[in-house]
């Protein structure tokens, strides 16, 4: 697991850092960071791409950081899927999602990292972690005096921890190993999604990590199949042979 969270692949700016999470940031970035439900974010991440967008149109409370609960629980009716995200804690007003971690499971769980303007005597920004069933966090870099660096906010969700975690690998990367580890490796591409408004490679840079880590199992098992049918087919020989 170690290496795994340590993996820095080439071909990423690991030193690019957004110029501010709170002032002189595009609208565009501003609405996606603050919308708590993962289809309503898709939706008008495309609609935003397409310009196609006008929330008079499509309904303002596409762009609601957190839905109404008589909303929400007109769209739970719908689909239970059109619920990810729709449960996380509500952001308070210093607060902006900077990442988050969503899991292609029944519920579509997701993990929100927050970026938190720091009025304390410090000053500067400090981080939190969510999800939407209270676990408790624990962040290795808690604050910092300016945005992350890519390579910072790949440390920073690589060594969060939740309460009673033995197996380590962060809030993105064990859920995979977990489930591989458990001899359920199949169907795991894609398990796990790395999304962020301030970040554009923070998604190309998990799935590169994510996709080498499962072809390296892929090839182990590949290699153990080989070797159990070159020892049945020994087995075999001598048997063939003395007939």
């Amino acid at each position: 697991m170690t290496d795994l969270i340590n993996r820095r692949p080439a071909g990423f700016d690991y030193d690019f850092r957004p110029a501010s999470y709170f002032e002189d940031v595009d609208l565009k970035t501003i609405v996606l960071a603050s919308i708590s439900g993962e289809h309503r974010r898709r939706d008008v991440e495309e609609r935003l791409a397409s310009g196609d967008f006008n929330p008079l149109v499509w309904g303002e409370w596409l762009t609601d950081s957190t839905l109404d609960p008589d909303l929400r629980s007109r769209l739970s009716s719908v689909h239970p899927s059109l619920m990810s995200g729709e449960y996380l804690p509500p952001m308070g007003a210093q607060d902006i999602e900077i990442a988050r971690v969503v899991l292609a499971s029944v519920t579509g769980d997701v993990i929100s990292v927050r970026a938190r303007r720091d009025h304390g005597s410090a000053g500067g920004i400090a981080y939190l972690v969510v999800d939407e069933y209270g676990t408790e966090y624990q962040l290795v870099q808690e604050r910092s005096a300016q945005p992350l660096t890519l390579g910072e906010l790949i440390a920073l969700i690589n060594t969060t921890l939740r309460d009673e975690d033995e197996t380590g690998g962060g809030i993105a990367i064990s859920h995979v190993v977990w489930h591989c580890e458990q001899g359920e490796g199949e169907g795991m591409r894609g398990f796990v999604r790395v999304e962020s408004a301030f970040y554009p490679e923070l998604n190309r840079f998990y799935d590169a990590v994510l996709d080498g880590y499962l072809d390296e199992l892929d090839e182990v098992l590949r290699k153990e199949r080989e070797e159990e049918e070159r020892e049945c087919g020994e087995e075999e020989t001598p048997a063939a042979a003395a007939e």
